[in-house]
């Protein structure tokens, strides 16, 4: 793959030229992407880690992923990591002599962490080993067991029901290695200021060949990752996870929960981010975390937008925000994994997400980060309103009796509220008020609140 080295360095510009070619590369990250048969442990995992660090690290401002690994057998929790799977070919030969469930021409075909088999079985007996989804007939549906040892084919609906009485080999080249690891990595921006509170920005990266379920979050989370390199004066330390699902995230907070309780202010878990349908935010348990409220700020006005619940929990936000752990993370979509009819099928491929889709995903998480970096709690410094005139932030001639915004911030800006309550009193981005804010600062009429909420 040969990007070109691009990256948004202006901070509040939406409109930045490069925008539409920078969609185009991430669509052409997602075909390179997309082939690999990934699962939670294995080279499909190390190999699509490498391909997304080497992205990162195309231009002096990415640098390395801090990768590791655990051992196959190891406890975590009430967890144990599984054994190491990997697979060379699978496949079916019917009593017609045709190959069908081909794992070479989809990988989705075989039961992700199937075990071997050789054998010829009658169509009674195979039955028992195949998986099809009626709903969507046409398509191979994505099928798993992790922790439970069975083989088994993934099939459409439709051809399921052509196949005919006989004797069917079934072949499946696979193995789990005990002596294996779990995969997964992570990388941090620093603050630009002297800060410890750290934002958490986190995906999972262990699917076979899904487009949106799969990709669209690792993909959105490597370039924002680089064009946050590029905003300055940052206040939080922003520390980005890219792990397999479930047991990746359980694994992660077993090794980093006292450094993760003391330092995350704000966390944010991206799935299902390439389709240009809706924008979804999946709260925290108690629904009135920072993320919670930031995240409802940004997205609250995106057209079709749906806020769900925790008991609609599907991805990592579930281990972050278990009761011992509690970090009050969010979880951010568009169409919610489970709402779009190619959840978890074959027809989840590259014709499903968009350059546009993932464009627009990516700038509604540039401006949910740049209102979380401009957030903060300010108190007027004058009794009754400053004459604002005086100091060139007000007109000194009344023609259209049209009342400036920075009249209406100042009246809000009583040291309880913080800015982006101000901001949605204001129908407006808390991003939009930096420089307004910054000219208060600078005439000393306002002034910031140690104690934030």
């Amino acid at each position: 793959m040969n990007l070109q080295k691009r990256i948004i360095v202006t901070e509040f510009d939406f409109r930045h030229k490069d925008y539409e070619i920078i969609g185009k590369d991430m669509m052409k990250l997602a075909q390179e992407l997309f082939p690999i048969c990934r699962s939670i442990t294995g080279d499909g995992f190390r190999k699509s880690i490498n391909i997304l660090e080497a992205f990162y690290k195309n231009d002096k401002r990415g640098g390395a992923f801090n990768k590791y690994e655990i051992k196959s057998g190891t406890k975590v929790y009430d967890w144990e990591v599984p054994d190491e799977w990997h697979i060379k070919d699978a496949y079916i030969i019917t009593p017609e002599n045709e190959k069908i469930c081909d794992f070479k021409k989809h990988n989705l075909h075989v039961l992700n962490y199937s075990t071997a088999v050789n054998d010829e079985i009658s169509l009674e007996e195979l039955q028992n080993h195949l998986y099809s989804n009626e709903k969507m007939p046409d398509s191979i549906p994505y099928v798993t067991s992790y922790y439970k040892r069975r083989w088994g084919f993934c099939i459409s609906h439709n051809e399921r029901k052509k196949l005919k009485q006989g004797l069917y080999k079934v072949y499946i080249d696979a193995e789990h290695d005990k002596n294996g690891v779990l995969n997964y990595a992570d990388f941090f921006i620093k603050a630009d200021k002297k800060s410890k509170d750290e934002v958490l920005i986190s995906s999972y990266l262990c699917h076979p060949s899904m487009a949106n379920n799969e990709l669209s979050g690792p993909i959105i989370l490597t370039f924002l990752a680089k064009w946050l390199k590029g905003i300055k004066n940052k206040k939080y330390n922003y520390r980005f996870v890219l792990i397999p699902e479930t047991i990746g995230s359980i694994v992660y907070i077993n090794k980093n929960l006292k450094e993760l309780k003391k330092r995350v202010k704000a966390g944010f878990v991206l799935s299902c981010l390439g389709d240009d349908d809706n924008y979804s935010l999946i709260h925290s348990p108690k629904g009135n975390s920072l993320s919670d409220k930031i995240a409802l700020h940004t997205y609250k006005n995106k057209e079709n937008f749906k806020e769900f619940s925790f008991l609609f929990r599907g991805s990592d936000e579930r281990q972050f925000n278990s009761p011992l752990v509690n970090l009050g993370v969010v979880g951010i979509c568009r169409t919610r994994y489970a709402d779009f009819k190619q959840y978890h099928t074959s027809a989840d491929d590259l014709n499903y997400i968009s350059a546009k889709g993932l464009l627009n995903s990516l700038k509604s998480l540039q401006e949910l980060i740049l209102n979380l970096e401009c957030n903060d709690t300010y108190k007027s410094t004058v009794f009754c309103e400053p004459n604002l005139g005086k100091r060139g932030l007000y007109p000194t001639l009344n023609l259209d009796n049209k009342k400036p915004i920075i009249s209406d911030l100042l009246a809000f800006l009583d040291g309880e509220r913080e800015l982006f309550e101000v901001a949605n009193i204001l129908d407006m981005q808390t991003y939009e008020l930096k420089d307004l804010i910054d000219s208060l600062l600078k005439h000393k009429l306002i002034k910031r609140v140690k104690n934030e909420k």
